[in-house]
């Protein structure tokens, strides 16, 4: 009697059926291949994804090539409430050795992260620095991006993270925290200025660094606020507010937060201005950074009769950041406005 392989499959599907020696005859070339099809798929599957593996690798192997990759290193502990006491916080900020030397100058940099600001929000760097970062979170965990590098950092409290990264451009770095801090995440801005020698030594000389801060407000003021409130800060009667005059001076010297809050969160309901009323809603303009917001007002306040009524000292960025600290609403915003009584 002649045997024939693999008849089980359909005895198994038809119980007590006697064995048709034709079916498993057949049974298993078929079996067989639709084995090879499925292994000829496998196959393929497989080597797409070693070709997207190898693909993945080459191009992390280029980013660290072109990009100066680092990877952040934890540098010990630091407990949020004891940071005062540490050299390395206490007043965090630049520290540039070899500036001029004839090498690649170093610096070291200290961040404090907090909702939600980072202290300092401005770094000013000499291009081509060899930068040490030093960073750490007081209250809760945020993130350090800085906008056209690869510097991408979490901020854990009590930790301090550490990495070397090198600004061989010079220019205007932004950074965000990229890590949600609570309502105010979106408001959590910094800056980093890169800067030629010469144009370092403008910004740290306290005439320069006027002269510099003033054009930066300038240009935020033209970009942003001409278009409505006058290129001159004469407003449009009946639809925006006039600034000059020393209407801003006096909005600042009523309520000094006033100025900051209304930039930051804009403004929603009527007021009366020189017994015009305007009932339109200024937007917020959080996007900008601290630095830009502050040289904003200081702009307006030095410009356009303001300046006879400049009161107190120049905004700063930590004001803008302490701003950022407590939000609020456009309405509260108008409130606050409708408080000073200004008409």
């Amino acid at each position: 009697m002649a045997e024939y392989p693999n008849p089980e499959p359909y005895r198994d599907a038809h119980p007590g059926a006697a064995p048709d020696p034709q079916r498993e005859a057949h049974e298993e070339p078929h079996h067989d291949a639709t084995h090879e099809a499925i292994a000829r798929w496998e196959r393929r599957w497989l080597n797409a994804a070693g070709l997207l593996l190898v693909l993945f690798l080459v191009l992390i192997a280029y980013s660290l090539a072109t990009e100066g990759g680092h990877i952040a290193q934890r540098s010990g502990r630091a407990a949020p409430d004891q940071l005062t006491a540490l050299e390395l916080f206490a007043n965090p900020g630049v520290t540039v050795t070899n500036l001029g030397a004839g090498r690649p100058p170093e610096v070291q940099v200290s961040v404090v992260a907090q909702s939600y600001a980072f202290n300092p929000s401005e770094i000013l760097l000499p291009v081509g620095a060899v930068a040490t970062f030093y960073l750490t979170s007081r209250d809760t965990q945020h993130g350090f991006q800085v906008e056209g590098t690869n510097i991408n950092v979490q901020l854990i409290p009590g930790e301090i993270s550490r990495f070397t990264y090198t600004f061989r451009d010079a220019g205007v770095y932004r950074v965000t925290c990229n890590e949600y801090c609570g309502i105010g995440h979106h408001n959590m801005l910094g800056t980093i200025r890169v800067l030629y020698p010469e144009q370092l030594a403008a910004a740290q000389d306290p005439a320069g660094a006027q002269e510099a801060a003033l054009a930066i407000g300038e240009g935020v003021y033209a970009a942003n606020c001409a278009g409505c409130h006058g290129a001159s800060g004469e407003g449009v009667a009946g639809a925006f507010p006039p600034l000059a005059d020393g209407h801003a001076a006096a909005l600042a010297a009523a309520d000094r937060n006033y100025l900051p809050n209304v930039l930051l969160y804009g403004l929603a309901g009527p007021i009366t201005v020189r017994g015009t009323v305007y009932n339109g809603q200024m937007p917020a303009w959080s996007a900008l950074s601290d630095e830009e917001i502050a040289e904003t007002i200081n702009y307006l306040l030095a410009s356009w009769g303001n300046a006879e009524a400049q009161p107190g000292d120049p905004y700063t960025a930590d004001e803008i950041a302490a701003a950022r600290a407590t939000p609020r609403s456009p309405q509260e915003v108008h409130a606050e406005r409708h408080a000073l009584a200004l008409e």
